[in-house]
């Protein structure tokens, strides 16, 4: 039997305190992932909220920029306010009640974003600069001590799915205001008229389907018609729309809280200066008849033209130049040319008839002529436009098929949507066959057509186009090059609407091939696919 020495006396215990030394250190260490778990799971959640109320906030945008569809139908459709802020009913809400962060439901009147101490405070409102609302700026990244006066607002209720239950979406409000000058920057042209602009936000923002830029100094509102500008200078003006800023407050049921803007405004249709409108040199032969009167709003009376002369023929048939009329219930429109040139235009003969309310009786030269002018559009950025419109055909699908690289080839009875009847009448609302529509055709090279063709809306060639036996249509052909109508004979072309047409190097835009043009805005305005406001910027904000 042994014995146990001292010193192996001394060592008891120390096993065990090894072990629960070994023990409190696991146990440190397991506390430890486990509180790194928790922050990771709280930092997750938090991420995850906000995550939620960025996508909710973009939400109120979307659903906000596809009420405010002209073609929408009350109360779905959203009138936007037609006034800066601090007028009456200068402020639209819509308010999306929900699941509060106390877990209830709320009722739209709980939703007040004027109020300070509401939960759901407009903290931006009062750094957009707006003289009228009276709302002091007090810097970047600081919040509004008050929000807009309630008379300035109106309230509009969400239509969006599940509003006013728990099962909302996290936004909470919407607002829609007109943008102007110092709201945020703008770029773009300013056209010319305002120099020097206060910084008070007292100028609208207009869009003029590439840039923005300020309402000009004599247009009454951004979306007037540029036929009713008083004293417009030659080239007229352009057709804008008013740019509004949308702004949205998101908040989770935890608090998590994005705010979110985005600058909206409607496509303005492509209003010309005149019935054709080209970059290059123009060439007149043969049989042509060019009329400048608004077929929209203008009612002919007599064909003779400004001498007296039957059109196209130069007998002297008629007794007084060339009489048009308002249309029932509208305003001629008289300040358009037959033809509107960067370049230079053949003096048209005997046999080829321009008429523009431009003209004056009493002198020998012909005044519906404008050579040499100031070229006022962006031919490569309207094509662009409209050929990523998501409803525009292309001719390399079907049922085209071209094949471009870059002529396209001669194309004969060619249909590019199903135009009315000629003449169209009555002007505003066309009659027309039942399969009668309009689309925009992308061509993306040069097109040669013969033989009968026909169109509606807007006819898009990236490149040279020829025109050489017949066609019908009703809308804008826009062209990169150069157009030629070079046809004859009882197959004519007639269009109502207008010609726009760019510049090419070796040959010039030449009309003739017995074309018949007449400028119509109403064929140019005419409606296409419905579509909501462009977005034209996107941001978010820190209050």
């Amino acid at each position: 039997m042994k014995h146990r020495t001292a010193s192996s006396k001394k060592e008891r215990g120390v096993a065990l305190l090894i072990a629960l030394f070994a023990l409190l250190l696991l146990a440190a260490v397991a506390f430890q992932m486990m509180y790194v778990a928790d922050v990771e799971t709280v930092v997750n959640d938090n991420f995850r909220s906000s995550q939620r109320a960025y996508a909710a906030a973009w939400s109120g945008l979307q659903e906000v920029r596809e009420r405010l569809m002209p073609e929408n139908l009350p109360p779905h459709r959203i009138t936007p306010p037609a006034a800066l802020p601090g007028g009456a009913n200068s402020i639209v809400y819509v308010r999306n009640p929900g699941k509060r962060p106390d877990g209830t439901v709320e009722a739209a009147a709980a939703i007040d974003p004027t109020v300070a101490a509401n939960i759901y405070f407009d903290n931006e409102m009062c750094h957009e600069n707006f003289v009228g609302l009276g709302l002091a700026n007090p810097g970047v990244g600081i919040p509004c001590a008050a929000g807009p006066p309630s008379g300035a607002v109106t309230y509009v209720d969400s239509d969006a799915p599940f509003t006013a239950t728990a099962g909302a979406l996290d936004y909470k409000w919407v607002r829609i205001t007109m943008k102007a000058n110092n709201t945020a920057y703008q770029g773009g042209p300013t056209y010319g008229l305002v120099t020097g602009a206060a910084a008070d936000n007292t100028i609208p923002v207009c869009w003029d389907g590439t840039n923005q830029a300020l309402k000009p100094a004599n247009y009454a509102a951004c979306d007037i018609d540029p036929a009713l500008v008083p004293n417009p200078p030659a080239g007229g003006w352009p057709t804008l729309k008013t740019v509004y800023v949308v702004t949205t407050l998101a908040v989770t049921p935890n608090g998590a809280r994005r705010m979110a803007q985005m600058e909206v405004a409607l496509d303005p249709p492509t209003i010309t200066n005149a019935a054709v409108d080209s970059q290059d040199h123009v060439n007149l032969n043969g049989q042509l008849n060019v009329n400048a009167y608004d077929n929209c709003n203008c009612l002919q009376l007599s064909t003779c033209d400004k001498f007296g002369k039957n059109p196209g023929t130069g007998t002297a048939l008629c007794t007084s130049p060339a009489l048009f009329v308002n249309q029932p219930g509208k305003v001629c429109d008289k300040s358009k040319y037959a033809i509107y040139s960067a370049a230079t235009v053949d003096n048209p003969n005997a046999s080829e008839t321009l008429i523009s309310g431009l003209d004056n009786p009493n002198t020998p030269q012909n005044e519906g002529i404008a050579q040499n002018e100031k070229w006022v559009y962006d031919i490569p950025s309207l094509i662009d436009r409209y050929k990523n419109d998501a409803t525009a055909v292309k001719a390399s699908n079907p049922p085209y098929n071209y094949t471009c690289n870059p002529n396209c080839g001669t194309k004969t009875s060619q249909t590019f949507g199903v135009p009315p009847t000629f003449p169209p009448t009555p002007p505003e609302s066309p009659i027309g066959p039942l399969d009668m529509k309009s689309q925009i055709t992308y061509v993306p090279g040069n097109l040669k057509i013969t033989s009968s063709s026909q169109g509606n809306g807007i006819l898009v060639i990236d490149g040279d186009l020829e025109i050489n036996g017949g066609l019908q249509f009703y809308g804008l052909i826009l062209v990169k090059g150069v157009i030629s109508f070079t046809g004859g004979g009882a197959d004519k072309t007639n269009i109502y609407g207008a010609v726009l047409a760019g510049q090419q190097s070796l040959v010039d835009t030449t009309l003739g091939g017995s074309a018949v043009i007449n400028y119509d805005s109403c064929a140019l305005a005419q409606k296409k696919a419905p579509r909501p406001p462009n977005s034209i910027a996107f941001r978010e904000l820190p209050y």
